[in-house]
């Protein structure tokens, strides 16, 4: 796993266009994560994003909006 360039959208909030499971299987929609970091993964790019309570998962960048 390859960090991306950190600056460009770290610690920005992104809103989630669609409904999607956390790591631990828990439905989100109408949250504003903060993106934590930004990688490149097997030619796939993600964001680690953290919600509100602390949960964090991997999510693609066709699934957020930048704010």
């Amino acid at each position: 796993m390859v960090t991306m360039n950190q600056e460009s959208v770290v610690g920005r909030h992104c809103r989630l266009v669609r409904p999607v499971r956390d790591s631990q299987g828990r439905g989100r929609f109408n949250e504003e994560p903060v993106i934590v970091k930004e990688v490149e993964n097997l030619g796939r790019h993600m964001y680690l994003v953290k919600f509100d309570d602390g949960s964090t998962t991997f999510l693609f960048p066709s699934e957020v909006s930048l704010n």
